[in-house]
């Protein structure tokens, strides 16, 4: 935990910058709920982050626009379809798409854009991977962009609205051990 519990020094530092960038803009917190599953565990970024906004809007004026999710969503059904990610639940328990949920995704959000997934599982937890509908799952397909939502809100910001699939050579591999 930070010094102001649940993320809430670095967060609250970033999100400031954010609201202070042009094209860019916080929303105002929800109180949507946040389900995970068993064995799984919420960062306290995440936490910050849901505490302290509804969501992120970056570079929105740009050909990579962002949208920073208010709730993540579990990245298998929607980027393997609900038929896939029940087989792969039950064929590969432990396969990181299993713990994986999309907290950002290119704006207008489309299931062919990029997402950044979060993992919640306890051994990789709060890694983010730039992924998409056609490399989701894919080994040697699934750049880590950051460790922890502080550090992915960085380097969405730092994109600067370009192709982030340009800003992930040497970068390691979502399985990559």
């Amino acid at each position: 935990m930070t010094e102001h519990g649940h993320g809430g020094h670095e967060i609250t530092e970033i999100l400031e910058l954010i609201a202070s960038t042009a094209g860019c803009e916080v929303t105002p917190p929800t109180d949507t709920p946040f389900h995970i599953e068993a064995g799984e565990l919420d960062p306290d970024d995440l936490c910050g982050l849901r505490r302290l906004s509804g969501g992120l809007r970056l570079h929105l004026d740009t050909a990579y626009a962002w949208a920073v999710l208010p709730t993540p969503l579990p990245a298998s059904p929607v980027l393997l379809g609900e038929r896939a990610a029940a087989q792969a639940r039950e064929e590969a328990p432990a396969d990181l798409t299993n713990s994986c949920y999309i907290v950002a995704t290119e704006a207008p959000a489309t299931t062919t854009g990029f997402h950044v997934v979060i993992d919640l599982d306890t051994a990789r937890l709060g890694r983010c991977y730039l992924t998409s509908w056609d490399t989701f799952g894919l080994v040697g397909e699934m750049p880590v962009v950051a460790t922890g939502v502080a550090n992915l809100l960085r380097w969405l910001l730092e994109l600067q609205g370009c192709n982030p699939a340009e800003h992930t050579r040497g970068l390691a591999d979502a399985y990559d051990e």
